[in-house]
């Protein structure tokens, strides 16, 4: 009987030393957290409230001056992927699968004839504002000519980033020239093997 009672005081004892080895962790990991606690101030709200460091700015198009000419010319191109021919490029749509996609030559050329001389200043080429359509960098060049066979530069090849966060799209202003033809040359693109022109505006203030 005896022995008995010894043995339950034995497991009381382990049981309370148990007891106060847990407290004492307790408290020195409330003591370490309170250390590394940073206390946050909630903003009064008294309705439903977005996290604005959550929320991605709406992209508005680079406003630019006269009328986009190119809706009236006529696409063409040295070559073309798939049903992707160069007549989607000055459609008006860029928010289905209306793009032209160049043959991946590494000198992919899309051409609009404007069908009569403009005094023309500003490109900008754009790709459909899909995420889906992911970030990718195009090198291209924009030339012009009046008779469809003499061409000159007026913005240098250069390699820019068609992002949807930027609407997929690059707006490029230069000293206005007469001109019935514009090229733009892509002789590299991250996205795809050939060149891709979902829509190629070309603006004039005539």
């Amino acid at each position: 009987m005896k022995k008995k009672s010894i043995i339950v005081v034995a497991v009381l004892l382990v049981l309370f030393l148990a007891m106060g080895a847990i407290v004492l962790i307790g408290n020195s990991s409330a003591e370490m957290n309170k250390k590394n606690l940073k206390v946050v101030t909630a903003p009064n709200q008294n309705e439903a409230m977005e996290n604005e460091q959550f929320t991605v700015p709406e992209y508005k198009s680079a406003k630019v001056e006269g009328k986009n000419v190119a809706l009236d010319g006529k696409a063409s191109a040295n070559g073309y992927t798939d049903v992707y021919t160069p007549v989607y490029a000055n459609d008006g749509d860029r928010n289905t699968t209306s793009y032209w996609e160049g043959g991946g030559t590494g000198k992919d050329e899309l051409t609009i004839d404007l069908k009569k001389a403009y005094n023309v200043h500003t490109v900008r080429i754009g790709l459909n504002p899909a995420t889906i359509w992911g970030p990718r960098k195009q090198t291209l060049s924009i030339s012009v000519s009046e008779d469809g066979k003499t061409y000159k530069d007026v913005v240098p090849s250069a390699t820019y980033d068609f992002d949807p966060k930027t609407g997929n799209e690059i707006t490029l202003p230069f000293d206005a020239v007469k001109a019935q033809y514009v090229r733009v040359t892509i002789t590299k693109n991250t996205g795809a093997k050939g060149g891709q022109v979902a829509e190629f505006e070309i603006y004039s203030n005539d």
